[in-house]
């Protein structure tokens, strides 16, 4: 497809102001490009999905946002405690000991400080961002496509561009026109979220751990410190699982999940809840088709991802550094087709399926008996936190050592003896 470029009002416009979308704004802007970001609401704006993986780091070098995230005054992250129901068991996931990562450390983040964050960077970037505006319609033809913009106050007009990226969420401005969404049935689940203050943290660098707390006939919880003083906390569950046991408010399902698992009852015991509490269905999906002539999708809008490593900020930021790098490219040599983008898409499904691999395997107690387990021998342990650190490129050691841990998670699924035949006894809480 050739690309004309009389005539737009800007080369691409970007439907969403996510992480992704600001992202795929921001670096477009930061290689000249005409670029509208255009988000429905208004930031900031609260939004779940507060824990950051080290690999997140590339991107805001990319962006130049690294010095911006870090001055922002994030809560440090070094790395995540997981431990059992009954907290017998804890194990801790030392970024610093995985390979392959380039820098150890990361961040919680509140979203509407870091998500406002990004968009005013991308802004200072050079994009124009338009914040309370909705895009409804999109009409695409030979040589652009008109975006129809309605403002916060119902005001109607045009916008003629060459490109979207639609980075909408699970809105899905263009994604539900131009495909369907694959629902995952192995990670059907739903959360329940709220914000707390007066709980406990360990001292020291381990203050800004998320911890993970597994439980087997439920699913699991979050605890992530997002200040000195407040918590974001959540469990989830199956939702065939939520529709025996839940409440019926989102606050009353809360409070029982947490007084009935004796490590989350014991953390929140002198606690007081500071937000309301929130429903999220944490559906995993793939899209069918994750770009076409002249669109792209970005972040949730194509992919999501059940949240229990926290891939889904680093899947957003990736896919649009990703998507803008493809659009440039694009833009340079006059073609801004489908084909152009297959690329781009293969990338996003590889990724997307890569992190997949180790979020289902967390429902598996099989593999849960082999993650309660630490051992450095062949480098297997450090190689599986390579991955939970988000390291979506692995070398192709990493790569046979991930291997490796799988192969062992079947063999402990089929006989039930390869914790003793190749791991060390669980570590047990001090």
């Amino acid at each position: 497809m050739s690309v004309a470029h009389s005539g737009w009002d800007d080369e691409v416009a970007v439907v969403g102001g996510g992480p992704g979308g600001s992202a795929a704004a921001g670096l477009l802007a930061r290689r000249g490009r005409r670029v509208l970001l255009i988000d429905r609401e208004a930031f900031p704006r609260f939004h779940i999905g507060e824990s950051l993986l080290p690999w997140c780091d590339e991107v805001f070098e990319k962006l130049g946002a690294r010095e911006v995230i870090g001055g922002a005054g994030f809560i440090e992250k070094w790395g995540a405690s997981f431990c059992t129901a009954d907290a017998t068991h804890d194990q801790y996931a030392d970024f610093t000991t995985a390979v392959e990562v380039p820098r150890p450390q990361t961040w919680q983040v509140t979203r509407a400080i870091f998500d406002e964050t990004l968009v005013q960077h991308a802004a200072r970037c050079g994009a124009r961002v338009l914040q309370g505006c909705r895009a409804t319609d999109a009409v695409f033809d030979r040589d652009g496509v008109i975006l129809t913009l309605v403002n916060s106050q119902g005001e109607t007009r045009t916008h003629r561009v060459g490109m979207v990226v639609d980075s909408s969420g699970r809105a899905g401005f263009l994604a539900k026109r131009f495909g369907r969404r694959e629902m995952d049935p192995q990670l059907k689940n739903i959360a329940v979220h709220a914000q707390f203050e007066g709980i406990p943290r360990a001292e020291g660098r381990r203050a800004g751990d998320i911890r993970i707390v597994s439980r087997y006939d439920v699913g699991w919880y979050w605890l992530i410190p997002l200040t000195e003083a407040v918590t974001s906390v959540g469990v989830v569950l199956p939702q065939a699982n939520y529709n025996v046991t839940g409440g019926p408010t989102a606050e009353e399902s809360l409070d029982k999940y947490l007084r009935e698992t004796p490590a989350m009852a014991n953390l929140l015991r002198h606690a007081r809840r500071v937000s309301p509490a929130r429903f999220d269905a944490d559906y995993s999906y793939l899209a069918t088709q994750h770009a076409g002539d002249r669109w792209v999708l970005v972040g949730d809008a194509g992919a999501f991802l059940d949240p229990i490593f926290s891939t889904g900020v680093l899947l957003a930021l990736q896919g649009g550094i990703d998507a803008a790098e493809a659009i440039d490219a694009g833009l340079a040599k006059g073609d801004l087709s489908a084909h152009h983008f297959a690329p781009f898409e293969r990338r996003v499904r590889k990724r997307y399926r890569h992190f997949r691999r180790i979020a289902v395997g967390f429902y598996d107690p099989a593999f849960r008996d082999l993650f309660f387990q630490r051992d450095q021998r062949w480098g297997i342990y450090e190689a599986i936190l390579s991955m939970l650190a988000g390291n979506w490129r692995p070398s192709w050691k990493t790569r046979l050592r991930i291997a490796t841990f799988f192969a062992l998670v079947a063999l402990q699924r089929r006989v039930g003896i390869a914790p003793r035949l190749f791991l060390r006894p669980a570590v047990e809480m001090g």
